[in-house]
């Protein structure tokens, strides 16, 4: 029989089985209706052996109702260090308030463990600062760090002095060091107040509203009234600046709802709002909307994004070398036009997980293909901002360990943005690596827009007999051999790969 209790009686019957899970906590709850399953993911700072999970299992059945037929609880380990915190504040800064992060380092931040309860100072400008505490920024940042790692945080702000400006005369200064961050915005005309007298006339482009406190402007393109459970009036807001479009809700105000009643599809309004996230959607809640007349001349500005470095940093690409059971490069048969007269980068990543936006990277290799053949190889291991699991190390093989002492990938982006330069960019499911290096090549403002083949999708094509097309099948069916899940040996089987589908591209179009 099953008993309810309240989160902080539940979780404390679990820290009461062993003093090993007495910091455990509850990282999120999925569950699955269709199939009656429930699952728990915690998170712990020390390792909970099978023994232990089974005894923790045992009890949150207890204590989860009937109507669940599958229980299933995932303990993972997860030990709060200066470096980790570090990159959490800083990332969530960042992400959730862009107008503050745009101008922050992560030296800005300083972590300490004190006793029980880790402390970190943000270290920000007069204005920054100021908005910090008056956002309650500091509290949404504790309770995003509570939620992920197995301590208690106490975070504040610090003012700091004004950084010395660059001579933009200097002969000394490199191009890289003049590329800045660009605020790109709309200015609107004719504001007439509906909820904020100081609300402005700058809002930024949806395009750039992503996450956290932003103004936008734009088109109502579609409004919706609708009533909320208690019968109180709400709006959906449909919104166009010509950047891109947005959806936002609106909980009327008694003195607001017949103003906002009398907007219709084709007015222009500026809104004042936040970007959050909801079942996994992207959720934008306006808070305030004034009246507006949209600029008719404005035209988009395009988005700063830094040039690939004139020279390799970190990271040099080698002569390749390969060792193939069937020599599919060196062969009399011609080679298509289409590959050799263009640069291809075939390239595959290791990663801590399968979600995008939760995990990192472990390793990067890459081999360019010129004139049809391998060229050149381009290989690091990274050191992930993101834990290895068991399951991650039993399949790729990379230990935290072997990670422990390499670069970052935000110090690897810079190089590999160079190595990949006017190249064609070809991956095995290409949709998941490109996405992921897509992601922390923006953080370090650089736009991964190279053009995209995929060795999956053309196997799809023009092998149909093939009844899988995994890389372990294509492989052995060129006869390539390979060690799989390590990222350059991962590279030069899909690049063996991808020139034999090329030779069966271009026979399918003679």
């Amino acid at each position: 029989m099953y008993t309810i209790k309240s989160g902080a009686e539940f979780i404390g019957s679990l820290r009461a089985l062993d003093e090993r899970v007495s910091n455990l906590r509850i990282k999120s709850i999925e569950v699955d209706r269709h199939k009656a399953e429930i699952t728990y993911n915690f998170i712990c700072d020390k390792s909970v052996d099978d023994a232990l999970k089974n005894t923790i299992a045992d009890e949150v059945a207890k204590n989860t109702p009937r109507e669940f037929l599958r229980v299933n609880i995932n303990v993972s380990k997860i030990v709060s260090n200066d470096e980790l915190i570090n990159n959490a504040v800083y990332n969530y800064i960042k992400e959730n308030f862009p107008s503050v992060g745009i101008f922050l380092k992560p030296t800005d931040i300083v972590c300490a463990d004190v006793g029980e309860v880790f402390k970190y100072t943000v270290r920000l400008s007069k204005d920054g600062a100021e908005y910090m505490r008056k956002s309650g920024a500091i509290k949404r940042i504790n309770e995003y760090l509570s939620k992920n790692f197995c301590s208690e945080f106490a975070g504040n702000t610090e003012e700091k002095e004004a950084e010395e400006t660059i001579d933009l005369t200097s002969e000394e200064v490199f191009e890289s060091e003049l590329q800045k961050i660009e605020h790109r915005t709309i200015k609107v005309k004719d504001v007439v107040v509906i909820d904020d007298e100081n609300m402005g006339d700058t809002a930024l482009y949806i395009e750039d509203a992503t996450a956290g406190d932003v103004t936008v402007c734009g088109t109502v393109t579609e409004i919706t009234e609708r009533e909320t459970k208690n019968g109180k009036p709400f709006f959906i807001i449909h919104l166009d600046d010509t950047t891109g479009r947005t959806s936002g809700v609106y909980f009327s105000k008694k003195n607001t709802c017949s103003k906002i009643r009398e907007i219709a599809e084709g007015d222009a309004i500026i809104a004042r709002g936040s970007i959050g996230e909801y079942n996994g959607r992207r959720s934008f809640t306006f808070d305030k909307i004034n009246r507006c007349t949209f600029p008719s001349d404005f035209v988009k500005k395009e988005k700063f994004r830094k040039k690939p470095p004139r020279e390799y940093s970190l990271v040099y690409p080698s002569p390749a070398t390969t060792v193939r059971v069937k020599s599919v490069f060196d062969t009399e048969t011609a080679l298509p036009s289409e590959l050799t007269e263009k640069v291809y980068v075939v390239f595959d990543i290791e990663t801590t997980g399968l979600e995008i936006m939760s995990n990192g990277i472990t390793e990067i290799g890459a081999v360019k293909i010129e004139n049809g053949k391998i060229s050149e190889q381009f290989t690091t291991l990274v050191k992930p901002d993101y834990p290895i699991s068991d399951e991650i190390v039993r399949l790729t093989g990379i230990t935290p360990e072997m990670v422990a002492d390499a670069p970052k990938i935000g110090s690897v982006i810079p190089d590999f943005m160079k190595f990949t330069e006017g190249a064609v960019l070809v991956a095995h499911n290409a949709d998941f690596d490109v996405k992921f290096m897509k992601r922390f090549a923006s953080a370090e403002e650089y736009d991964l827009g190279n053009k995209v083949m995929d060795t999956l999708e053309l196997s799809r094509k023009y092998l149909p007999q093939l009844r899988r097309n995994d890389l372990h099948t294509l492989a052995d069916y060129f006869g390539i051999t390979f060690h799989h899940h390590r990222a350059l040996s991962d590279a030069y089987a899909t690049a063996e790969i991808f020139i034999e589908l090329m030779k069966l591209k271009n026979k399918n179009s003679d």
